[in-house]
C-alpha cells in the first residue's frame, strides 16, 4: 500500500485521493500577473473551515482551523511565479469535500471537490509454527493478515 500518493488537481474536477497521502489543489489554471501587488487568498474547506490564509503577501495561520495546523501550505516558490497552490498532506477522511479558493483583489474564485478514499490495504505474512519446547516442526502455517486499521487477524492451516 502506498499511503504517500500525490496528486495535481485540476479546477472543477472530482479529485480522489487515498487517506494518509497529499494532493495540490490549484487556485487558477494559469499563472496570475502579480505586478507588485500583495495578494490575499483564502483557501476554504466546504465554505467555512479555515484552512490557509495569505493577507497582504503574509502568510497568516492567526484564524487557520487547528485541523490543518502543520498539514496545509501555500507552496512559496510557486507563489512567486504566479501559481497559487495549495498543498495538504496527510490526508484524513474527514478532508473529503469542497475546497474554495478566492482572491478578493482580483475576483477570482475557484473550488476543487476532493474525495478521500479510506485505505483497504492488508499485509499478508506467513509464519512456520514450531514447537515451543522441541523447535520441532509442526506442519503447520500460521497467516497473519494486518489491516490498515491496525488489527491481527491469525489463522493456522494444516
Amino acid at each position: 500500500c502506498n499511503s504517500k500518493n500525490f496528486f495535481l488537481a485540476s479546477l472543477h474536477q472530482v479529485v480522489e485521493v487515498t487517506e494518509g497521502g497529499s494532493v495540490i489543489l490549484e487556485c487558477s489554471q494559469e499563472s496570475i500577473v502579480l505586478e507588485d501587488k500583495q495578494l490575499t487568498v483564502h483557501w476554504r474547506h466546504n465554505y467555512i473551515r479555515n484552512v490557509f490564509d495569505i493577507i497582504n503577501g503574509e502568510v497568516s495561520i492567526k484564524e487557520q482551523d487547528p485541523a490543518y495546523k502543520n498539514r496545509a501550505e501555500v507552496l512559496r516558490e510557486e507563489l512567486k511565479k504566479g501559481n497559487i497552490f495549495l498543498n495538504i498532506t496527510d490526508l484524513q477522511l474527514s478532508d473529503g469535500g469542497t475546497y474554495l479558493c478566492f482572491v478578493p483583489d482580483l475576483g477570482l474564485e475557484h473550488s476543487t471537490q476532493l474525495v478521500v478514499k479510506e485505505r483497504s490495504c492488508i499485509t499478508c505474512t506467513t509464519a512456520e509454527v514450531r514447537s515451543h519446547g522441541t523447535g520441532a516442526r509442526l506442519g503447520k502455517t500460521l497467516y497473519l493478515l494486518i489491516q490498515s486499521s491496525g488489527f491481527i487477524l491469525h489463522y493456522l492451516i494444516g
